[in-house]
């Protein structure tokens, strides 16, 4: 019986034929945009906050985290964190994954209940406002006029493994009796992790494979 030509006359025959019928080999694809990386991989956080696991202090009857925090009732102005007995909050925010927290965005009143700082914490249980009070906060937030409504930079290498974030308002701008906010914006990133379920062993000689995504 007739061997099967060489792999290397065939080869020459498919492009001398590909030739002859005027046709040209197909161009690669496209490669894909580059990945999104630092600053510009930075997404608002909303969707990935539990909302029945997070809960505020001090607030008035008619206050809600989800004024302040949910895309939507946050951009109203009209809709407020107020605090009740006296000037301060406190505030418990869930995620449901573990985030990198980047940047943060405060919006209230101009009539001087706008917040003259905020103290955040993260991961901590067992927290109320005497912690608050006296603990170090892995970073304090001084607020001005000029700062509300700007994107604030946060110590990024102190929020890279965060389920909880507790933000405490210990007062405001113009020492009102009240203090209030009307938006609470944080940019961040999911922390990844490796879910071997997404492996895919790839043959090889017997005993051997190796692994790829």
């Amino acid at each position: 019986p007739l061997s099967a030509p060489p792999p290397a006359f065939a080869e020459a025959t498919r492009v001398a034929n590909a030739e002859a019928g005027g046709g040209a080999a197909a161009a690669p694809p496209a490669a894909p945009p580059p990945a999104a990386y630092g600053a510009a991989s930075m997404t608002d956080l909303e969707e990935h906050i539990n909302w029945k696991s997070s809960e505020a202090f001090n607030q008035t009857r008619n206050s809600s985290l989800e004024n302040i925090l949910k895309q939507g009732p946050r951009d109203q102005e009209g809709l407020l964190m107020t605090s009740d007995a006296d000037e301060t909050l406190l505030l418990n925010i869930a995620f449901a994954t573990k985030v990198k927290l980047h940047s943060v965005e405060v919006r209230a009143p101009e009539d001087g209940r706008a917040p003259r700082s905020l103290k955040l914490f993260i991961n901590r249980t067992n927290f109320g406002f005497d912690e608050a009070e006296d603990v170090e906060p892995e970073q304090k937030i001084e607020l001005s006029d000029d700062a509300l409504g700007t994107k604030i930079l946060l110590k990024f290498v102190k929020f890279q493994n965060v389920d909880r974030l507790w933000v405490y308002v210990d007062g405001n701008l113009g020492d009102t009796e009240s203090s209030a906010i009307s938006m609470l914006k944080f940019w961040g990133t999911t922390v990844q992790t490796t879910n071997m379920k997404e492996f895919k062993r790839v043959a090889g000689e017997a005993g051997e494979g190796i692994m790829g995504s």
